[in-house]
């Protein structure tokens, strides 16, 4: 995007209340919030859930899973073990980089991608290395453990990973806590909510309050504060709309306003399209396959038919570049490469998919 200022954050009113009477209930060890991307998970988790933790004098350590997607389970543990380096003899001594992003800031510690400490002697067996680094960062103090994107454990290369994880997570009950984020409906399914699910019933669900007109008005707020030009608020609420109610969409929207300097909202909206269809969306939609592409347009129009329907392989037909004798097998197989690529995902009606990157459905449904 090429626009790097932050906005304020505004407040999920009520969750991290509710996380927290959870976590200290003694009733759940875990929480789980998946919403799509782009909607505030991950700022919900820095600005107020880990200032929160820090308030009850918790230990907290945040790794994203979805920096190392292709090996989830290293990316853990590695980020448990840089962790456990860095509290013992200081970030920066004795430490290896590699595809590295760690910092830590104002308490907290962040483990972005991996590390690999030097002073480890690492186990043959990785889930004997989950055990010991899950059992030392939880040794003396009470300790959150953030997951972000822990759906791509889902994927997990090492069958029994996840229900080692288990394990551990049950053994250390009363200093360790887990709180799991997460983007893809089918991998909360596959970690939580199916009944042979490897960590089915361990973890409560909160969901994550949208926003609504309050937002706007803080909007509006900022901007009134920053720029001289008469911003509408109707067509701000407008936009929010059209961008599926998406905040970040909505701030880099205002972050146009604002270099602009003219209130133009229809002019940043271009902007920010154009943006996205450069370096994001279009991008992205570029890499697929003719079938895949025809899929996720199909799928970006309302009412449309269920995938395996003689209507859906109708209107796939008619794309260019598709074999005529397409069948529910070669649809199947597509389907399934962009679920795992996490941009559809089943809503749980049968033949029923939508499209979970809201930039890619905003982008194709804008025929561009």
């Amino acid at each position: 995007m090429g626009l790097s200022f932050e906005l304020p954050y505004f407040p999920r009113k009520g969750l991290v209340e509710d996380v927290l009477q959870i976590l200290t209930s003694g009733l759940k060890q875990g929480v789980t919030l998946f919403a799509p991307r782009r909607q505030g998970k991950t700022s919900f988790v820095r600005h107020e859930l880990i200032p929160a933790a820090h308030e009850l004098g918790w230990k907290t350590l945040y790794i994203d899973l979805w920096r190392r997607r292709g090996e989830p389970e290293l990316a853990l543990v590695e980020g448990l073990e840089a962790f456990l380096e860095a509290r013992r003899s200081g970030w920066k001594r004795r430490l290896r980089f590699r595809q590295l992003r760690a910092k830590a800031s104002a308490g907290a510690a962040e483990v972005e991608s991996t590390l690999e400490p030097v002073s480890f002697t690492p186990d043959a067996v990785l889930e004997n290395r989950l055990d010991f680094a899950l059992s030392a960062l939880a040794e003396k103090d009470v300790t959150l453990l953030v997951l972000d994107e822990v759906q791509a454990l889902a994927g997990a290369k090492r069958e029994d990973f996840v229900a080692a994880l288990r394990t551990v997570i049950q053994k250390l009950q009363g200093r360790l806590l887990v709180f799991y984020t997460g983007s893809s409906r089918e991998g909360l399914n596959h970690m939580f909510r199916q009944q042979r699910a490897p960590l089915f019933a361990s973890a409560m669900p909160v969901q994550l309050p949208d926003l609504g007109d309050d937002f706007i008005e803080d909007r509006m707020v900022f901007l009134a504060e920053r720029t001289r030009a008469r911003i509408d608020e109707a067509s701000l609420r407008n936009a929010f709309e059209r961008l599926g109610r998406t905040p970040e969409f909505l701030n880099e929207v205002i972050l146009h306003l604002l270099i602009a300097g003219n209130g133009n909202i229809d002019a940043a909206m271009a902007k920010w399209m154009q943006s996205h269809t450069e370096t994001g969306a279009g991008a992205l939609l570029e890499e697929l396959r003719p079938l895949e592409l025809a899929l996720m347009n199909m799928l970006a129009q309302p009412g449309h038919p269920s995938v395996y329907s003689t209507e859906s392989v109708a209107w796939l037909s008619r794309w260019p570049d598709i074999d005529a004798s397409l069948t529910t097998a070669k649809i199947q197989a597509a389907l399934k490469r962009l679920t795992r690529m996490e941009l559809v995902a089943p809503t749980g009606r049968q033949g029923d998919y939508e499209i979970e990157d809201r930039a890619v459905l905003l982008h194709l449904r804008a025929g561009t």
